[in-house]
């Protein structure tokens, strides 16, 4: 019998379908840039990063939806619950990572500096760790992405010590987390603008100048700084549990793409910094709160659910197949993709999925089961070394 981490709980299918669709907008954001040749060649191109604050703030969402009785105070609980976490996580985050080294090690023949290339050859063993996104230089040098899985191995540390305080005092800690995010999007905001040298924080004119890469890799990747993003979840939580009654997800629905529209106009007089690290959770919440109240509709259909089940992977391993087609092109076809832009982005994005539902059947569903037999193999033996003394 496998051991659960948590007590059971109803699913939230279309939550679970709308991972896909946040995946699908970083893809849009990432492809719009490899086969158009800029974000903004695409209508909301541009802000398609901002799918990662989707991320940040589902996941507070979902793990205090899951969580919410268990007690964290009991070591045992705690330990099932980093052993569920990882078991969710590793197996595909691994796997994307081995299928990245072809590429990893070609980027960092051609960085130019020592100093820099030991920070991006750093990634190679910080990664599989899940530290990288700690080392600017290292955070987006093996299969950029997956930074972001390396700041949810933070956030489900620091969860199980923030859930019960928040639960007991939401307010105390939305004023508080407001005002430290406003805080640091002000200060790093400025920090950019003195030596940001212009550039745009996304754009890769800066990742591609020695002098602003590692600041920008900082500002919107180190994990205490997406911190906020992860609490703005967890609160998110806290009011759609006491409000879901009187929530209409029509209404909600609505909201969302009036505010994704203001957002889409007025891009460029919004700061970079606040943009990129969390402003647009103003515009996500609506939709979180709309689809975790949907038990009916569009979103509760199977095949979406399902794409959503394999969002996880499809997001890890849409870079890895937009460099293969790249490489083919450059070496095979001599270039012709720059002829069929859309061609090309929509065949990769069917060859990620297809990789997508690969990875999801082979590595990351059958990984978590193993993870979990073993950890609950390991508990039964435990328990009957304790009984037996």
């Amino acid at each position: 019998m496998v051991v659960l981490a948590h007590p059971r709980v109803q699913q939230l299918d279309a939550l679970t379908s709308l991972r896909f669709v946040a995946a699908l907008f970083v893809v849009y954001f990432h492809y719009s840039t490899l086969f158009f040749g800029h974000s903004a060649a695409l209508p909301a191109a541009s802000l398609g990063y901002t799918g990662v604050t989707f991320f940040f703030l589902l996941s507070g969402f979902i793990l205090s939806y899951n969580y919410r009785s268990v007690d964290f105070t009991n070591q045992q609980d705690i330990h099932n619950y980093l052993v569920a976490r990882f078991a969710r996580i590793y197996p595909a985050f691994l796997a994307s990572l081995l299928i990245s080294l072809p590429f990893f090690i070609k980027a960092i023949t051609q960085i130019d500096g020592p100093a820099q290339q030991l920070l991006g050859a750093s990634g190679l063993i910080l990664a599989p760790l899940g530290l990288h996104a700690w080392v600017p230089g290292a955070a987006c040098s093996l299969n950029c992405p997956s930074w972001s899985v390396s700041t949810e191995f933070f956030f489900y540390l620091v969860f199980p010590f923030v859930l019960l305080k928040i639960l007991r005092r939401p307010t105390a800690w939305l004023v508080t987390t407001l005002l430290c995010w406003a805080a640091m999007v002000c200060f790093l905001g400025v920090v950019w603008s003195l030596y940001g040298q212009g550039f745009s924080l996304t754009g890769y004119e800066a990742h591609n100048n020695p002098s602003t890469n590692l600041l920008s890799q900082f500002i919107m990747y180190f994990p205490l700084v997406r911190l906020p993003e992860f609490l703005f979840g967890i609160l998110l939580f806290v009011y759609w549990s006491t409000n879901r009654t009187i929530i209409k997800p029509q209404v909600l629905i609505a909201a969302f793409a009036v505010l994704a529209l203001a957002f889409t106009v007025l891009e460029p007089s919004i700061s970079d910094v606040a943009l990129h690290n969390g402003l647009t959770a103003i515009v996500w919440a609506p939709l979180i709160l709309a689809g975790a109240s949907m038990q009916r509709g569009l979103l509760n259909w199977a095949p979406l659910v399902f794409l959503g089940r394999i969002s996880f992977s499809f997001y890890l391993l849409h870079i890895p197949a937009a460099q293969t087609v790249l490489a083919v092109n450059k070496y095979l076809l001599g270039g012709k993709i720059s002829s069929f832009p859309w061609l090309w982005a929509l065949g990769t994005t069917a060859l990620a999925i297809a990789l997508s539902v690969a990875m999801y059947a082979l590595i990351e569903s059958p990984g978590r089961r193993y993870v979990m037999s073993r950890w609950s193999e390991t508990l039964a033996r435990a328990r009957e070394t304790v009984a037996a003394r």
